[in-house]
């Protein structure tokens, strides 16, 4: 395997973390008829943290130009 498909699977494997553990944050409150204020901080904090890298990574996968060399 190339190290660009294995760094694009890790990338992948990030991102979906991110999205499934804010997603299940998110609907902690709502499913479980929990009040929603302890879920929103540990949210906002969640977000805070790994939205910089998840931008890292999309920014270096998605922000490259294809150039016709």
């Amino acid at each position: 395997m190339e190290i660009s498909k294995v760094q694009s699977i890790i990338s992948i494997l990030v991102v979906a973390a991110f999205i499934i553990t804010t997603g299940i944050i998110a609907l902690t409150p709502v499913l479980g008829a929990a009040p929603a204020g302890e879920y929103t901080e540990h949210l906002k904090t969640f977000a805070s943290i790994y939205s910089g890298i998840i931008g890292l990574i999309i920014g270096f996968y998605f922000g490259r130009s294809k150039s016709k060399n």
